[in-house]
């Protein structure tokens, strides 16, 4: 199973409403480590040895002029300032999660802000490519303060697919996923659960038999 390490920079976090939210989401995942960086002497060899325990490394941090606060940059150059300790990360996951004051929809060509988040964050892709990882697509949350409690309940369910779910956006990853935290609260006097996750096993069957009708049809 894929363990993560969350490194969150923010330069107030008991103050931020997303930071406490996303912190408490991660509380039921067991192979899920939160790790808020502080203005603090760095320890570049612990921090190093840190990093070396987990599979998938998340930077998550609110963007601040198109870029991330002070802190990480810091933590980044001290931890990194030797570029051969890059290899230390070869073959690892890297995401990030930006929270943003604006709508996601700014950003785009011909949009508001005129670029998008790929291209805003591209020195961290480099930064990947560098250390010989794999770059994950960035998830990004907007205007928090105004969701509306449904759409925190769909972005809990993504945030933690994107730190625990395997890199994989095919549909049957995602079903498999939701399969393995449904057995993993499920018990004998959870009748409910038991019937989703039935229901899920039979649209499975379902989905398996229309991609098999769908290959034969191109095969003809």
């Amino acid at each position: 199973m894929t363990k993560t390490l969350v490194i969150i920079a923010h330069p107030d976090i008991n103050n931020s409403s997303v930071q406490q939210f996303l912190m408490e989401s991660t509380q039921n995942l067991d192979n899920v480590t939160n790790y808020v960086l502080a203005d603090r002497i760095i320890e570049i060899k612990k921090e190093q040895d840190r990093l070396k325990d987990y599979d998938r490394i998340i930077f998550q941090f609110p963007m601040y002029w198109y870029s991330a606060p002070y802190i990480l940059k810091r933590w980044m150059d001290e931890v990194f300032q030797d570029t051969s300790n890059a290899t230390m990360l070869q073959g690892k996951e890297f995401g990030l999660v930006v929270s943003m004051g604006v709508s996601e929809d700014s950003f785009a060509s011909g949009k508001k802000e005129g670029y998008t988040l790929s291209e805003l964050f591209r020195p961290f892709e480099a930064f990947a490519k560098k250390c010989k990882m794999t770059y994950l697509p960035i998830f990004s949350i907007s205007l928090f303060p105004y969701l509306v409690e449904v759409e925190k309940k769909e972005l809990l369910i993504k945030y933690q697919q994107y730190l625990t779910k395997v890199n994989d956006d095919r549909f049957k990853a995602k079903e498999d996923w939701f399969i393995e935290k449904l057995v993993m609260y499920n018990n004998n006097s959870r009748d409910e659960l038991s019937a989703i996750l039935a229901t899920i096993e039979e649209n499975r069957d379902e989905l398996d038999d229309l991609i098999h009708v769908v290959r034969e049809m191109r095969e003809e």
